[in-house]
């Protein structure tokens, strides 16, 4: 029984050599990032049976296994997904809080208050050349600001649209990563065929690697536990297969200005929506929030674009034009609110009037109450308002080659405008205050541009013709415009003042959603990481423990060894 007891003690000092070797592994690798504490497993070696008896023949390590939990591991894969979506959700909101900021005392809304003030101290005194000048100072302040928000907020969807593109470059990385290492653990692993665990490492390395690109994009994972091979896909649309990775590319651009995301293998859309994932919290951003926050504030300028220009295009200045030209260019051959008009408030003419009033060089009405000019909807061009105009004597209307029309007074005459029930001059901007039909084309109209003394603060007297001087009509009615509801684009109807309260209250809400779903997120990351590290992290203590309890193991063993050979000194000295 000398010999198998060597045996049985070179097997000890083996199996003891290589769980030191685990341990000796799990402290090397203490603070590798995702790296998974191992256990060596020691059994028994299959029995020996002499004489109706069985003796053990010792130990080996049976595998090694790495120590984790699936459902820690799948709960961090989502959770890395979620926390990623809402921090880039949220560092987008806060990028642009200077644009909501200005909403304040020194931006949008103070600026409106000052616009309307403009025109209430205007009222008061409609023939003075300083109040003038100040309506327009501040309408320009008004502008500004307009104009200034929709720059930063454009600039930012373009700003979230480039971090889309460097991430798919960044998620087409990890794919191919994925796939290698898919390749290396099936390699490894059938090599070693029967060793479970043979490519711990590896495992741990593609684990890291799926986490990082969950970061990035949502996916799932279907693993295959006979040859180590993982597939992954992200709402069904299968990105790995064993060691072959599908990329993703940017499509052709769309209605949003933006191209979406795409196979790049095969052109196809990303199915589904991206819901998690930095690029979901990004085109988000980009799309929903970003883009809603731009459409309000071009709502905010084409209301207050079309309302102010209905009442000012009805209004004098308190004294008749020799000429006027609209600002919006027309077909002339076609309806005035046909489709094809490039105007952008042509849909808002309906069937109405409006009315010319000539006077005679002594500023006499001819005829007193103006002559009619009818406009139906669908029907009516602008050849046949040119034509009605020109009727009249004392006045000519004529359409340019670019498509403007034109109104002049004959030499000694004038005219003025009012009365309009069908919206043709303000969609065509004619006598108008504001050109433009957005926030990034909002501006003084040219005439305006040209002498604040046009801006118009009374109207003319339907019945009589009569231009008073002193009038404040079109002063008073555009200062009522700040608390009155609006809609001229399909919108709510709802004040310019409360129009700019929603875009405010409604950024605020989703910087504070965003702030407490990645505190949400951030916390539950906190707990699964703990989770895991009591589990899979390596305790350095406990390892220094376990490596004490092999190393006595390994000492007895070589004691067996000595004492085995003393042993066998013995025997061979009775021979000899």
């Amino acid at each position: 029984m000398i010999f198998p007891s060597l045996n049985i003690a070179a097997s000890a000092l083996q199996a003891q050599q290589s769980a030191i070797d685990v341990v000796a592994h799990n402290i090397a690798n203490a603070n590798t990032p995702g790296y998974s504490r191992q256990v060596a497993d020691i059994g028994t070696l299959s029995p020996e049976k002499i004489g109706g008896m069985s003796f053990g023949r010792g130990v080996q390590i049976q595998n090694v296994q790495r120590i984790i939990d699936p459902i820690i591991n799948d709960a961090l894969t989502n959770n890395s997904s979620q926390q990623s979506y809402w921090d880039s959700l949220n560092k987008g909101l806060n990028a642009v809080e200077n644009v909501f900021g200005s909403l304040s005392s020194t931006g949008l809304a103070a600026s409106l208050d000052e616009f309307f003030l403009a025109w209430q101290q205007m009222s008061n005194n409609p023939q003075d050349g300083g109040q003038k000048f100040n309506v327009a100072a501040k309408t320009n302040t008004v502008i500004n600001n307009i104009s200034t928000m929709s720059t930063q907020l454009s600039n930012a969807q373009n700003s979230a649209d480039n971090q889309i593109s460097d991430s798919l470059t960044q998620a087409n990385l990890l794919l191919d990563k994925v796939a290698s290492l898919n390749a290396q653990i099936t390699r490894q692993e059938n090599i070693q065929q029967g060793v479970v665990g043979a490519a711990n490492d590896l495992r741990d390395q593609r684990d890291t690697a799926l986490r990082d690109l969950a970061q990035i994009i949502p996916i799932q994972v279907v693993n295959s536990h006979e040859n180590g091979t993982l597939v992954q896909s992200t709402n069904g649309d299968l990105l790995v297969q064993d060691n072959t990775a599908r990329h993703l590319a940017r499509g052709t651009v769309g209605a949003n200005a933006y191209a979406p995301i795409v196979i790049q293998e095969t052109g196809a859309p990303l199915s589904g929506t991206l819901n998690s994932g930095s690029i979901g919290g990004l085109v988000e951003l980009r799309d929903n929030k970003l883009g809603s926050y731009l459409n309000q504030i071009n709502s905010i300028a084409s209301n207050m674009i079309f309302a102010v220009n209905q009442i000012h295009a009805n209004g004098s200045n308190g004294a008749a034009m020799t000429s006027i030209t609209s600002q919006e260019i027309v077909n002339a051959g076609l309806a005035l609110n046909d489709p094809l008009q490039v105007a952008p408030f042509a849909s808002q003419i309906q069937t109405g009037s409006f009315k010319v009033h000539t006077y005679d060089a002594a500023g006499l009405p001819t005829p007193a109450g103006g002559t009619l000019i009818n406009i139906t909807a669908g029907v009516t061009t602008m050849n046949d308002v040119a034509t009605s105009i020109s009727a009249i004597p004392g006045v000519t209307a004529s359409i340019g080659g670019n498509g403007q029309l034109t109104i002049a007074a004959a030499a000694g005459s004038s005219f003025a405008l009012s009365d309009d029930t069908s919206n043709v001059l303000a969609a065509y901007e004619i006598n108008n205050f504001f050109h433009g039909s957005t926030a990034g084309t909002m501006e003084i109209s040219a005439n305006i541009q040209a002498s604040a003394n046009n801006i118009n603060t009374g109207q003319v007297v339907s019945a009589t013709s009569a231009i008073l001087v002193g009038d404040s009509t079109t002063a008073v009615s555009i200062l009522a415009l700040q608390d009155q509801a609006i809609t001229f684009d399909g919108t709510v109807s709802s004040s310019l003042h409360d129009r700019t309260t929603l875009i405010s209250s409604t950024y605020g809400t989703d910087v504070n959603i965003s702030s407490q779903q990645l505190q949400y997120r951030t916390s539950e990351a906190v707990s699964l990481n703990s989770q895991r590290e009591s589990i899979s992290g390596v305790n350095i203590d406990d390892e220094l423990v376990t490596m004490i309890k092999f190393q006595r193991a390994y000492e007895a063993s070589a004691k067996i060894i000595t004492t085995s050979n003393q042993m066998l000194d013995s025997l061979l000295g009775l021979i000899r």
